[in-house]
């Protein structure tokens, strides 16, 4: 009988990651009220992991006493340590199979109501859906079911990891300014999801595919309160597990929803 591996963390020290640091993303990310809302953490892990460990790695990472005092959620408008060691872990399997942006080639044709021939948006009747102003179509397409837009995607593509990225960045934060034109969300978007995840090669076909684990977390505390992320009925605030079992390391992605914090 196969023991199950009891789980140790490292914190790292921070990744530079060159998509997200690149000045255009950031001028972006500011713009769209993104900024000093999202954080990227980085861990190791000693033992070896298979997939169907997930749940148990999710799990002890959010129990550990190391991760607890190292891992930022956000308090008002600062990111703190907080030293919360979950009393209940929730965890989704995202799917991460995107590996080109050709998956956003039908919201750049005009024949499906996203863009004018010139690339901008398509401006509709403004709806409130949720916390959001529903302004144009490609909104449309993310949150109003209602509207022909919406099928576009089906119920798995919209759950992929890249579309979940492209996601955040349309809806922005509560200061966002608005893009007329895609083509700012799709470069962000490639950028971001470039630098979280890692594309191999089949050893047999030399097909590539990608390695990287997408865990979607919700984690409690010990009144049953969500902290990471918090309030998670908003559904931009997310907070996500990437695990690279090659390299035995963890990344923490969280966002939560609010206007421009400076750093």
């Amino acid at each position: 009988m196969e023991i199950d591996p009891k789980f140790t963390f490292v914190p790292l020290n921070e990744k530079i990651y060159v998509g997200i640091n690149d000045k255009n993303t950031q001028e972006y990310l500011c713009k769209w009220g993104l900024k000093g809302n999202f954080v990227i953490q980085n861990f190791s892990f000693n033992e070896p992991f298979q997939q169907y460990h997930k749940y148990q790695l999710a799990d002890a990472f959010f129990k550990d006493d190391t991760v607890a005092k190292a891992l930022l959620s956000k308090q008002g408008c600062a990111w703190v340590k907080q030293g919360i060691r979950a009393s209940n872990v929730q965890v989704k399997q995202v799917p991460c199979s995107v590996l080109s942006m050709s998956f956003f080639n039908k919201l750049k044709d005009p024949d499906n109501g996203i863009v004018h021939n010139s690339g901008i948006i398509c401006k509709r009747y403004d709806l409130q859906v949720e916390d959001f102003l529903v302004s144009d179509n490609l909104r449309g397409m993310l949150l109003d079911e209602e509207s022909e837009e919406y099928s576009l995607y089906s119920e798995d593509e919209r759950l992929e990891f890249a579309f979940r990225i492209f996601q955040m960045l349309v809806l922005g934060g509560t200061l966002c300014q608005f893009e007329d034109v895609l083509q700012p969300y799709l470069d962000v978007t490639k950028n971001i999801y470039k630098d979280l995840i890692r594309v191999q090669k089949q050893n047999t076909s030399n097909d590539l595919f990608v390695s990287t684990l997408v865990l979607e977390i919700v984690a409690k505390n010990g009144k049953g309160q969500d902290y990471f992320p918090s309030d998670s009925s908003n559904r931009q605030n997310i907070a996500f597990l990437l695990i690279d079992a090659n390299s035995r390391e963890i990344t923490t992605f969280i966002h939560q929803y609010g206007g421009y914090f400076a750093d």
